[in-house]
């Protein structure tokens, strides 16, 4: 089991950011995501692992004016 910003969600193993994000259904275009408080770039959410017990937080920006 992780958490994503306070939710439960079923732990997979081999996980990855960009599964968690598309589990999520986050499909903004401009997100901010924490593994267990480590940020962690876009270019490597394909491959960066999340373990079991993580607390992911994904954030999206918004531009306002």
């Amino acid at each position: 089991m992780i958490e994503v910003n306070g939710v439960k969600v079923d732990w997979q193993e081999n996980m990855t950011v960009e599964e968690v994000l598309k589990k999520m259904d986050y499909t903004y275009p401009l997100i901010v995501v924490r593994v267990n408080g480590k940020l962690v770039e876009k270019n490597h959410w394909s491959t960066y692992p999340v373990p079991n017990q993580a607390i992911v937080q994904a954030h999206h920006m918004i531009a306002g004016g």
